[in-house]
């Protein structure tokens, strides 16, 4: 599933913790884009309804772009949120590690958290020696992969790794992290059309 080419190198996506979820920190995609033009970011797209966008980041720095997209969202829609930042070679490096996709996982029941920062990964080592039913766990060099067979909600594995790291950490199901990868390609491919 995973291509790195040079069309692709400034492409990156945007994170965004805990929106839409329950009608609270509303964030509409509309605005999200918009918001992701006015800071000079090209051809922004948005998936789903829960805070995933992708742009041409035209140089500028991840950790640059978190924040000024975390203060865009603040100023503009008056919601609180956390932005992680990750490169579209980071997003297929977190594709390529995963180890649990297979004939028996259910993609719906795979979540992908992905931690802001390295030593982030360190807080999560105690949880490989721990015992988890059902529920599986691999640690990659950017992200967890959780296999919860019964749910997010109904997994004591999902919820530790959320406690651990707080809000430096965002999760996906496998299925949204495809999309996005896909959705590298498109955006990769429009900024190319422009240039």
């Amino acid at each position: 599933m995973a291509r790195i080419s040079r069309d692709r190198d400034d492409v990156h996506i945007a994170l965004l913790r805990g929106v839409n979820v329950g009608g609270k920190k509303k964030v509409p995609m509309l605005e999200l884009r918009e918001l992701a033009r006015s800071l000079g970011f090209g051809k922004p797209r948005t998936l789903l309804n829960s805070g995933n966008l992708v742009y041409a980041a035209h140089g500028k720095p991840t950790e640059d772009a978190s924040i000024a997209l975390e203060q865009g969202i603040l100023q503009r829609m008056k919601v609180s949120t956390r932005v992680l930042v990750v490169t579209a070679a980071e997003l297929d490096l977190i594709i390529e590690e995963n180890a649990l996709d297979g004939d028996d996982v259910d993609p719906s029941c795979l979540f992908v958290s992905i931690w802001r920062d390295a030593y982030d990964r360190n807080a999560l080592v105690p949880l490989l020696e721990q015992e988890w039913g059902d529920d599986r766990l691999q640690l990659g060099t950017r992200a967890a992969y959780q296999h919860a067979p019964d749910g997010a909600s109904e997994s004591d594995l999902v919820d530790a790794v959320a406690e651990l790291l707080g809000d430096r950490v965002t999760a996906r199901n496998w299925n949204t992290i495809g999309k996005l990868q896909e959705l590298v390609d498109d955006v990769a491919a429009a900024a190319n059309e422009d240039e």
